[in-house]
């Protein structure tokens, strides 16, 4: 074996033989080190390059500045609607054109949500109204009709604030509404 052969192996063999491994560098960095260590890690990054450039990407992504678009706490915020009485005298429709008595209307803050029987057994409608926003806001918005053992069915807002349910077993469900402020859920909601 020729001398260059065998000083390639050796450097391949040796090669950050006695570097701290990247874990290490990353806690003398956030000084989890416990002093003897972080002492001898230190004096070890000052003498090798390989260290003190690794050590160098490390401090830039650190400092490397993290954006979150949307918190997770308004991501998860759950906001629970209630029934809505009117006031005497208040007349509300029934949704699209069913006026039955089993149409409900709930509130959560600014968003109104009817719910009712659909047009054929086992459908259930609804209509989404949030506040100030234009109806086309809401479309391809998810909303689930979840029972309490587990099945769901999932469905999209439409364009006018429309959803619909088909073949929902009787039973009692929660429904959720992913909107931008939150998941708005009507609970113990009754299918007949």
């Amino acid at each position: 074996m020729s001398d260059d052969a065998l000083e390639r192996r050796l450097r391949q063999a040796l090669y950050r033989y006695d570097c701290p491994d990247a874990h290490a560098l990353g806690e003398y960095e956030l000084d989890l080190l416990d002093p003897f260590e972080r002492t001898r890690a230190a004096a070890h990054v000052l003498e090798c390059e390989e260290c003190t450039e690794e050590l160098r990407v490390l401090r830039a992504y650190l400092t490397t500045p993290t954006t979150v678009t949307e918190p997770l706490m308004d991501r998860a915020r759950r906001i629970i609607a209630t029934l809505f009485a009117p006031r005497p005298g208040l007349a509300y429709g029934g949704l699209r054109g069913v006026d039955d008595p089993s149409t409900r209307v709930y509130e959560a803050g600014d968003v109104t949500i009817t719910l009712g029987p659909g047009p054929r057994a086992g459908s259930v409608l609804g209509l989404v109204v949030a506040g100030d926003e234009p109806p086309e806001a809401l479309q391809s918005r998810a909303v689930r009709l979840a029972q309490r053992e587990g099945s769901s069915i999932d469905a999209l807002i439409d364009d006018l604030g429309n959803f619909e349910f088909d073949q929902v077993a009787v039973g009692t469900y929660d429904l959720e509404i992913d909107l931008p402020q939150g998941v708005v859920v009507v609970e113990d909601f009754r299918v007949d």
